[in-house]
């Protein structure tokens, strides 16, 4: 079962003004993936590759991760790997998380042979209009504690943080938000 998806190309210098066109023709592939640590523990980070061309012409092509900003596929895929409900104020993790999880039931996740999409990021030109944007992690001291115990739940269910007893985390609706066997 297949899942188009992957990290969407920064729009500077992407588009034509005049006609709209993409001036794209590499393929973003994710595959450069490290542990981050934050307060709320240490989880897997992915990142992309520097694009190029693509050697393989016609078809998507395999790679080992998801992405949250683009994802296509079938609607099973959303029904056999649902965003997890007990993961509240979680911006990184539910990649992985939802990349392990469909994985494991026999998901493979695939890129786009080009960029199709683009995305405003807040660097360079973009910084100062993409730095007013509200973000969900402004309402962090509203939600104190909430996220690190999300993290913990992430974490127990892909089997990342052994070491935290597992009465420490939520396990509500584990077999629905869990891994495959």
């Amino acid at each position: 079962m297949a899942v188009l998806s992957t990290y969407l190309t920064d729009i500077v210098d992407s588009i034509d003004e005049k006609t709209g066109e993409s001036l794209r023709f590499t393929r973003p592939i994710m595959c450069q993936t490290d542990y981050e640590q934050s307060q709320q523990g240490k989880y897997l980070r992915h990142g992309s590759q520097p694009e190029g061309i693509p050697s393989i012409h016609g078809s998507p092509q395999l790679q080992p991760y998801w992405a949250a900003g683009f994802s296509f596929s079938r609607g099973h895929f959303v029904v056999n790997v649902p965003y997890d409900l007990y993961q509240p104020m979680i911006f990184q993790g539910e990649e992985m998380s939802i990349g392990i999880r469909g994985f494991t039931i026999g998901y493979d996740y695939f890129a786009p042979e080009r960029s199709v999409c683009f995305h405003t990021y807040a660097v360079g030109p973009n910084a100062a209009k993409r730095g007013q944007v509200k973000h969900f992690w402004e309402n962090g001291a509203r939600y104190k504690g909430v996220g690190i115990r999300a993290m913990k739940r992430v974490l127990g269910i892909v089997g990342m943080n052994p070491e935290v007893p597992v009465s420490e985390w939520d396990h509500t609706e584990e077999d629905r938000y869990g891994t495959g066997k």
